[in-house]
């Protein structure tokens, strides 16, 4: 009878050991739910960024998790004003309004980029966003942001880019670019498998 007892034991232990090592290793093995992370090398006062921005709008509603975006700096020297757009972006994410003031920053385009001065109006748009206004201006002009926007453009720089928008996909820098969303909602079809 004890060894009955015993086995029965040691069988529903071995039943229920399995079943805790199948899930573990499950999870442990499962990459299939790692989202495609594109990276964007940007310029704010990039008409083709402008361009861009529904269009990666478009693609994030609907791929939703499955893909992640992130937005570096890029700020070319022949746009008298990307390097503040980008320092108002940054300004803007210190306060977690990082992609308000981006999307504000690109569907204005026009407007700011062709102010004789354009801090004024990145100010009005951190008033509109709710911001600190004065750690926003504080921010707008510290060495710490104009670090960090030297930094990603640098960082752009070593991987290649050399226009914008610039465009990676794992790793993978796209080119040519796609011309419209169908085109980018296709090449991402290819990664992800649809």
């Amino acid at each position: 009878m004890k060894k009955v007892i015993i086995t029965g034991v040691l069988f529903i232990g071995l039943i229920f050991g399995m079943g805790a090592f199948t899930q573990t290793a499950a999870q442990s093995s499962n990459t299939d739910n790692e989202p495609l992370t594109i990276v964007e090398y940007s310029d704010y006062q990039c008409p083709a960024c402008a361009y861009f921005h529904p269009i990666v709008e478009k693609l994030k509603d609907k791929y939703g998790d499955q893909i992640e975006f992130k937005m570096k700096f890029f700020p070319l020297n022949s746009h008298q004003y990307a390097a503040l757009a980008a320092r108002a972006a940054q300004a803007a994410k210190n306060q977690d309004k990082f992609y308000e003031m981006h999307s504000l920053l690109f569907e204005n385009q026009k407007r700011w980029s062709n102010s004789g001065s354009p801090t004024s109006i990145f100010v009005n748009y951190a008033r509109d966003l709710e911001l600190d206004v004065d750690q926003f201006k504080s921010d707008l002009n510290s060495a710490e942001t104009q670090k960090v926007v030297m930094e990603q453009r640098k960082e752009g720089r070593n991987a290649g880019v050399n226009a914008t928008p610039t465009f990676f996909i794992d790793g993978v820098k796209v080119d040519p670019l796609p011309r419209n969303f169908q085109q980018f909602d296709q090449l991402l079809q290819q990664y992800i498998g649809e």
